[in-house]
């Protein structure tokens, strides 16, 4: 488990050696941030609204091309915070259009963030995912830890186990706190496309 310092220090480490990430030292905590464009697939830009939905129509059709929610682009602004109750990092995220309209959970999982298909029995609704047999839902709605805005999270109930997996296949001189959280970070890019 990590100390609020010690993941503090092996951040601002990482923000110095990744090109994409920054470290922003906010009050009360600090966290490190970074913007990133993903796509829809393929298949959802080309259906067009739900089955059972009907499309809107926009009277400005110059405005309805650019804000179409079938859209290709979507920008993700990424954060890795700390979690203090488990004592690991979190990676909390939001997804939006180009407009800036949020993406709903169906939408932000057909997108190129995610790095898998949605296996079948799980169960989701607007605010959660979860994958069949788990006590704990892999992706949840909550507050920023910092910012306090809204914002999509990976549960980080399991991280310490699925980190300290790959920490025992690690050399013992590369066992620091910046080492264990690019493991993490290797973690979590197994799900999103980090």
């Amino acid at each position: 488990m990590l100390s609020r310092s010690d993941f503090d220090s092996a951040c601002q480490a990482l923000a110095c050696k990744l090109e994409d990430w920054e470290w922003e030292d906010k009050y009360p905590y600090g966290y490190l941030t970074r913007c990133k464009n993903y796509r829809r697939n393929s298949a959802s830009i080309a259906e067009g609204p739900e089955l059972g939905e009907e499309a809107e129509l926009e009277e400005d059709e110059a405005t309805a091309h650019a804000t179409s929610p079938g859209s290709g682009d979507v920008i993700s602004q990424q954060y890795v915070v700390y979690s203090p109750g488990f004592q690991v990092p979190a990676f909390y995220f939001t997804v939006h259009n180009t407009n800036g309209t949020p993406l709903t959970l169906d939408e932000l999982m057909d997108t190129t963030l995610f790095k898998f298909e949605v296996p079948a029995g799980s169960s989701a609704n607007g605010y959660a995912l979860s994958l069949p047999d788990a006590p704990f839902p892999l992706l949840s709605q909550g507050d920023h830890p910092t910012l306090g805005t809204p914002c999509w999270y990976l549960h980080p109930c399991e991280t310490k186990n699925a980190v300290d997996e790959l920490c025992r296949e690690v050399e013992e001189s590369d066992r620091t706190t910046v080492r264990w959280i690019e493991l993490w970070m290797m973690t979590v890019g197994s799900v999103v496309d980090l």
